[in-house]
């Protein structure tokens, strides 16, 4: 393809494409992109991105499009949620990194024969895991919540740190050929970490500034938002080259923990943007690869590399790290087992790459299909892996049986604590800020936003849940978001409330495009809140042959509505497809007005 704007559509739509065949299938769409950016680029060169843009202009792209993936990530950072798993995170991203680091540039001297410069670089550049890959392998493993915590901070903190201390290396491999002393390089080096710091504070300041006051119309937000982020970034790196992407991490996490409103409009049009960067950043990075450079690289040597990295390296960087902490041989395990390097480690490769040879850097040429090589063996391994792995191990629920709530007010705010009294995982979801915070005050977990949002899948905590309740009042939603998790949950296991008029449309869709009825198809929100106003409360009645479900409804009539059957650890919804006289063992929940 010699058209620049052909092969930007073809890139894009396989990017799609891509995105799209890694949903269906349950595994991280880097695999995918990788290996479609490869085939078109070094095999069939197709789309060659060296020669349809110039490198003034191709990379420039890519070092803003990594600020944004690097901004989005530090906008989920928030101080609050990371207290639990502080200590092992820290250490990850501290004393862990360095063990990879180290590790890694042994390897590349003594392994690979790169010189020390290339070695250490390299090392650098290995320390990164992606939450763009982290994200969805927890999103189909499910692991319990603390392991779940530890890799998803430890993938959205890692890529910072990595991100600088591989900078940090270039900066010095760079001044060191121009034969520059070690006071210049040194001050050089604190103006990055000096200018990245600040610009970074106060493009985030500015933006915090701006939404708390509301001096931003709302169509306008998320452009103002994007504009400033590339002014601080450009201007950054202006000052102190590659600076910007720690700028860009700081501004996130700034506006992240500084309480601004319509943060969720924010984070998901930067969602979105990240997922179409993203897969033009994978797709361009693999296809601009040379064929050759890649194929000299492949040898033993390679597989020693990337066997050492997986199961030395990860295994004592985790180990290390969580030396004191009060997770389990077993977690501790499968964390070190789960390592997949992702688009910062192939996008910072490819620009530092460049740069190394403008500066005369023999050898540099070597380290993208290095580095690519290690992104690939780990990427496929834990996707293919993960899952398993966590069964076996038992972090991960092969059948979760807690509830994902949809609505937080007062009725799911009891059923929750129900269902929390039975020992089950429960999470509930509102759009509501007043019943997510009466939620989180009575000790249930409960997250603010809209189940209906892509971004909600990484920010919800999907350890342990395993079965949907919608119960909010609007129809449209409870059958939209029972689609959207039957495909995660099973059509089993997603349940929701009867429309409130017996003649909405809602009545008559399909099962496979709503839930089922929760206690019937007479059970509707108006229902539900007319009992809570009455007073209603959940009330646990033991079953036995002699005394049946259907009895019970006999004894209680229309101020009972039995919700749950309870049988041991085993917890079963009441539905439309409840049969009331075969129920005669364990105890039913049931919202009980008063007599």
């Amino acid at each position: 393809m010699q058209m620049p704007s052909l092969a930007i559509a073809a890139i894009i739509a396989l990017g799609v494409a891509s995105q799209w065949l890694a949903w269906f299938v349950r595994v991280p769409a880097i695999l995918f992109l990788l290996a479609v950016g490869f085939v078109v680029g070094p095999v069939l060169q197709w789309v060659q991105p060296d020669q349809l843009f110039p490198s003034t202009l191709f990379f420039p792209l890519v070092s803003l499009a990594v600020g944004l993936i690097l901004f989005e990530g530090g906008l989920t950072l928030r101080f609050s949620e990371i207290r639990e798993t502080r200590r092992v995170v820290l250490n990850l991203v501290t004393w862990g990194g360095l063990v990879t680091w180290i590790g890694g540039a042994a390897l590349g001297y003594f392994v690979m024969g790169l010189s020390l410069q290339l070695a250490l670089l390299f090392g650098s550049l290995i320390i990164v895991t992606g939450p763009t890959v982290i994200g969805p392998l927890i999103r189909i493993v499910r692991p319990n919540a603390a392991v779940s915590n530890v890799l998803r901070w430890e993938g959205i903190v890692i890529d910072a740190v990595g991100a600088l201390v591989a900078v940090l290396v270039l900066e010095a491999i760079i001044l060191h050929s121009r034969n520059e002393s070690m006071l210049t390089i040194a001050l050089l080096l604190g103006r990055f970490l000096f200018v990245g710091a600040i610009l970074g504070a106060l493009g985030g300041l500015a933006l915090a500034w701006l939404l708390k006051r509301r001096a931003i119309p709302d169509f306008l937000i998320n452009v103002t938002a994007l504009a400033l982020l590339f002014a601080t970034f450009t201007l950054t790196n202006f000052l102190s080259s590659e600076a910007g992407l720690l700028a860009a991490v700081v501004m996130g996490i700034i506006v992240a923990n500084a309480n601004v409103p319509d943060l969720d409009s924010l984070l998901s049009f930067k969602e979105d943007l990240t997922v179409l960067f993203v897969s033009m950043l994978f797709i361009s990075l693999a296809a601009n690869i040379e064929l050759g450079a890649f194929l000299s690289v492949l040898s033993w040597r390679t597989l020693v590399l990337l066997l050492v990295v997986i199961f030395v390296l990860r295994p004592l960087d985790v180990f290390l790290s969580s030396i004191g902490s009060r997770l389990s041989l077993k977690e501790r395990a499968f964390i070190a087992w789960i390592g997949p390097r992702g688009i910062v480690a192939a996008a910072v490769t490819s620009l530092f790459a460049v740069r190394l040879k403008a500066a005369g850097v023999s050898g540099a040429g070597d380290l993208v299909p290095l580095v690519f090589i290690v992104i690939v063996g780990t990427v496929l391994l834990a996707s293919l892996t993960a899952k398993p792995l966590g069964v076996r191990l038992g972090v991960a629920d092969p059948d979760p049986q807690g509830f994902l709530l949809l609505g937080a007010h007062g009725v799911a705010r009891q059923i929750g604590e129900a269902l929390l009294g039975e020992g089950l995982t429960v999470m509930l979801a509102d759009t509501n800020s007043f019943n997510v915070e009466a939620a989180r005050a009575a000790g249930l977990p409960a997250y603010f936003g809209s189940l209906l949002s892509d971004r909600s899948d990484d920010q919800v905590r999907m350890a342990g849940l395993g079965r949907l309740l919608a119960l909010t009042s609007n129809d449209e939603a409870n059958a939209l978001t029972a689609v959207k998790y039957a495909r995660e949950f099973g059509k089993a296991n997603v349940y929701q409330l009867a429309p409130n008029l017996r003649q909405d449309g809602a009545k008559r869709l399909g099962g496979d495009r709503r839930g089922i009825w929760l206690a019937g198809e007479d059970l509707s929100f108006n229902v539900l809140r007319e009992m809570h106003e009455a007073g209603a409360v959940i009330e646990k009645q033991e079953l036995s042959e002699e005394y049946s479900l259907a009895d019970y409804f006999e004894e209680y009539g229309g101020r009972a509505v039995p919700l749950f059957l309870s049988s041991g650890k085993a917890v079963r919804v009441v539905t439309e497809r409840t049969d009331p006289a075969r129920e005669q063992s364990g105890a039913v929940l049931a919202l009980v007005s008063p007599a």
